[in-house]
């Protein structure tokens, strides 16, 4: 199964078909650019990006 990008929060998962963070069953694989936060508190990308959860994310998702 494809990595999926959930269309709520961005956080990249496989093999999900609900989101861990948010919980909503809207992911797609249709998305583009990664990040991946790793201490979310210490991260200006993390801060600019509103992203309070460790993870691997999607900088655009359709």
């Amino acid at each position: 199964m494809k990595e999926r990008a959930c269309k709520n929060c961005h956080l990249i998962t496989k093999n999900e078909t609900v989101c861990p963070k948010c919980k909503t069953h809207t992911l797609s694989e249709d998305y583009t650019g990664e990040v991946v936060i790793i201490n979310p508190k210490e991260s200006k990308f993390a801060e600019y990006l509103k992203i309070h959860f460790p993870g691997k994310y999607a900088l655009r998702v359709r």
